[in-house]
């Protein structure tokens, strides 16, 4: 669930990932996640449900080591300009 450019090896066993709000992720459940080289289970721990605009350079760079400016231009074109409902 971590978005780096390289998708690299965790480094940490927690991490943040933002996702669309979907009631999908729920806290407590696990979740397979797959990058291109590998695949591992996650569990959430923690959701909050936020908008584009509380999306910092922080939360962006735990998120997708980017700013936040070329995290919100990279999530408008997954899911479109007008959605502004993530987790």
């Amino acid at each position: 669930m971590i978005f780096t450019h390289e998708y690299s090896i965790l480094k940490k066993k927690i991490f943040t990932t933002i996702r669309r709000n979907t009631s999908f992720y729920k806290v407590g459940r696990s979740y397979q996640v797959h990058t291109p080289e590998q695949s591992f289970k996650a569990k959430v721990i923690k959701s909050k449900a936020i908008s584009k605009l509380e999306i910092d350079d922080s939360l962006a760079q735990s998120d997708a080591d980017m700013s936040a400016v070329d995290l919100i231009l990279l999530l408008d074109r997954w899911y479109g300009e007008t959605f502004d409902d993530f987790v």
